[in-house]
Parts: C-alpha cells; sequence; structure tokens
C-alpha cells in the first residue's frame, strides 16, 4: 500500500506545480477564514537534521523517475516549515496534536523540485505539507484548482499577501498556498481548516 501511495504521489505530471499532485494524492481517497495575518517565518525543515524516515529509491522499491534523497536538497531551496516536535516552531496545531514526522518525500524532475512532508499526531490526525514548482500564472492556477475540485466548494483568501485557493469539505480538508515561484498545499481528512491554515500562515519564501 505504502508503494502504491508512493507512485500516485509523485508518479504523475505535476502540471501546476503541484495541483495534479495535490489532487491525486486524496482524489483516490474519496470523492470564510479572515484576512490572516502576516507571521514571522518559521524554521524550514532542515535536511541535514529531519528526524522523518526519508524515502529513497531503494527504500520504496518503487522506480519513480526524479526520486531523490531530502539531504540532497540545498537548505535555502526547502521552504516548508518543520512542524516536528522539538523544532523551534511553536504553532497550536502542533501543540494540540503532538505531530511526528512520518516521511519527507523529494522528486526532482522536468517540473522542477517537489518536497512532501507528512506528520501523524498522538490523536491519529494527519497532515500532508508540500511543496513544489509553480508552472502557471496565479489566474491559470486558480482555474485549474477549481476545476480540480469540480465536486466541492474552492473558496480564496489571502494568507501573507498571497492567494489562497482552500476546500473545506465534509471528507478532506485542503489549502493551496499560491506564491509567484510556488504552490504549496497543506491537507488533512481529520485535521480543521483552521489548522491547515495556521500552518500554511508559516509558509514564507
Amino acid at each position: 500500500m505504502k508503494k502504491q501511495l508512493v507512485a500516485v504521489a509523485l508518479g504523475g505530471a505535476l502540471v501546476i506545480g503541484g495541483g495534479a499532485y495535490a489532487y491525486n494524492s486524496y482524489a483516490a481517497e474519496s470523492e470564510t477564514p479572515a484576512q490572516i495575518p502576516v507571521e514571522t517565518k518559521a524554521e524550514a525543515i532542515d535536511a541535514s537534521t529531519v528526524q522523518a524516515p526519508t524515502e529513497t529509491p531503494e527504500e520504496t522499491g518503487v522506480d519513480i523517475k526524479g526520486l531523490i534523497n531530502i539531504s540532497d536538497v540545498p537548505a535555502e531551496d526547502i521552504h516548508i516549515p518543520n512542524l516536528a516536535q522539538g523544532a523551534s516552531l511553536r504553532i497550536a496545531t502542533l501543540e494540540k496534536h503532538s505531530l511526528k514526522p512520518l516521511n519527507t518525500t523529494a522528486l526532482k524532475g522536468e517540473d522542477g523540485l517537489v518536497i512532501r512532508q507528512s506528520y501523524r499526531g498522538s490523536d491519529g490526525t494527519e497532515i500532508m505539507v508540500t511543496q513544489a514548482e509553480s508552472q502557471m500564472d496565479e489566474q491559470a492556477t486558480i482555474d485549474y484548482v477549481k476545476k480540480t475540485y469540480h465536486m466541492e466548494k474552492v473558496e480564496l483568501t489571502k494568507i501573507n499577501n498571497h492567494t489562497v485557493a482552500y476546500v473545506d469539505g465534509q471528507e478532506r480538508r485542503v489549502v493551496h498556498l499560491i506564491t509567484k515561484g510556488h504552490f504549496y498545499t497543506v491537507s488533512s481528512f481529520n485535521s480543521t481548516l483552521d489548522e491547515l491554515m495556521e500552518i500554511a500562515k508559516k509558509i514564507q519564501e
């Protein structure tokens, strides 16, 4: 099952730098926040000290083109905040669920670098944070997100002066943060939208 999830998550073309990835990760499982203030930049995942098991081509047993070890990614290219217990980052979501990393996966191909970090809390909460390089402009990305989630309502807001497209569905909550250079996704089946927004606030370039 793990191999199948890895293949689904990272095997396809990332049409908008993460949009297809985010959709495929959750489509297989199931079919208005106020203006959010700017936060100070959070500590990003440190590739040299990350505690998460790191998926490599050898460990997954799946031949996925472009799969690399996270330790090979320069620290300045990793913008995902480190939510692991013990990191300097302190947010309510971390405190509430005692999030611990499950794994970190990095993929580098013709669509650029994609990093996926998944966490599980002591209460069973699971959250995934993804960073990908943008392949479309902002409006095209928004249009694609709305088309992708055609069975659910997509709302828009702002975080740190960047557009956010989010879904607060019954089966899943998904927050897409759109910046000039990247497309970020914070998603969960059993966390709240407010908690995902709280994490997204910590993503800065």
